[in-house]
């Protein structure tokens, strides 16, 4: 199979106003419709484009199929002053995952730290998107998911814990925010969907059929294949805790009871969030904090470079760098994305710019590269 090479460029506004019209087609709200779209496409200006606008088409199928409440009645079950559970009722992760950072958050302002969980929802996307809504409010944001089952527990061969993502995002002063997020695998679904649409190989070590024999092929990963946790038992237990965190915690599913998005579109979702927000203040004095945390930010830059590597990247730099350059020159979308986009701008009557390749941009028939 030969690789396409990504030369269809589109604005972020433009990007976000269609995914955003079409949500409102099928019936979702237009604060639920524009969190939703902005949540997709801030991933795809960071380069996350497995937690793009690629998701798009399975919540609009989630939506048809009567797997996703596109008017959920999210609500406080019960809270603290510090702490709250909250229900999704069955709508798009997005809004949810908002809603209950922007609870944690008003929480924090209160009471310096805050804990909010909810049960009852769908994927979300990207965690750091969550994690980052803290940063605006000189507060360290913490997120978590669970997922359904895909990775096995060390020693194991079937699938038991979901590769559980989290994110961590900490403010600082003149240096970039520090943003961490990672799934808890050595690669992820979304990179697993992304492959197998554009005729891609996976990354060597990553995954097993459903044999458990190692493999490359996108498709034997989604025929009943698994994913590896990272550093082993080590991200084994990471998993299993942030399993623990969300599902728990909020009373709802553990990762083994969360359907599978893709292949149960009419099968309510059952993910569950872990939100945390935490006011610097309380602890040191927010510019003392920042200061010093610009000034770990140079120690760690300022590392002699190994041999083999061009320079070093804090957590989220390169998705800065991403983001500037794609606010400047759009987002890329391969053949397959731009054809879903179409798709469903048809089938929703929304308007649907026509979009050329990048001049100069080239096919390319060389062998698929590894997505790591």
């Amino acid at each position: 199979m030969s690789n396409r090479k990504t030369d269809i460029y589109i604005s972020a506004d433009e990007l976000r106003d269609i995914a955003m019209e079409i949500l409102k087609k099928e019936g979702v709200p237009e604060s639920d419709a524009f969190i939703t779209a902005d949540c997709l496409v801030k991933a795809n200006l960071r380069g996350i484009d497995t937690h793009g606008v690629i998701r798009l088409k399975v919540y609009v199928d989630r939506l048809r199929a009567g797997g996703n409440n596109p008017t959920p009645n999210i609500r406080v079950i019960h809270e603290s002053a510090t702490t709250a559970v909250m229900d999704g009722d069955n709508g798009l992760g997005p809004p949810g995952g908002v809603s209950a950072m922007t609870k944690a958050v008003e929480k924090a302002q209160n009471s310096g730290i805050s804990v909010v969980t909810m049960r009852n929802s769908n994927h979300y996307g990207a965690a750091a998107f969550y994690a980052m809504m803290a940063l605006e409010h000189n507060m360290i944001g913490i997120s978590m998911t669970n997922v359904l089952a895909g990775m096995p527990p060390t020693g194991g061969r079937q699938a038991r814990i979901g590769n559980n993502p989290f994110a961590l995002a900490f403010p600082a002063g003149k240096e970039l925010p520090i943003v961490f997020d990672a799934a808890t695998s050595l690669s992820s679904w979304g990179k697993v969907f992304l492959a197998a649409q554009t005729d891609a190989l996976l990354a060597e070590g990553c995954f097993l059929d459903k044999d458990g024999n190692p493999t490359v092929n996108p498709e034997d990963v989604i025929s009943g294949g698994l994913l590896l946790p990272i550093a082993g038992y080590k991200g084994y237990g990471m998993a299993l805790c942030i399993g623990i965190l969300t599902g728990l915690l909020a009373d709802g599913s553990f990762d083994i009871d969360v359907p599978h998005p893709y292949k149960y579109l009419d099968v309510p979702g059952a993910n569950s969030f872990f939100m945390a927000a935490i006011q610097i203040n309380q602890f040191v004095p927010i510019e003392q904090f920042k200061k010093r945390i610009d000034e770990i930010i140079r120690i760690i830059r300022d590392t002699p470079i190994a041999s083999n590597a061009e320079r070093i990247y804090l957590p989220g730099e390169k998705e800065h760098i991403a983001e500037r350059e794609r606010m400047a020159k759009g987002i890329p979308l391969n053949d397959e994305t731009v054809e879903e986009l179409r798709t469903l701008a048809q089938e929703t009557g929304v308007a649907y710019p026509s979009l050329r390749p990048r001049a100069g941009g080239e096919r390319s028939n060389r062998a698929k590269p590894y997505l790591d």
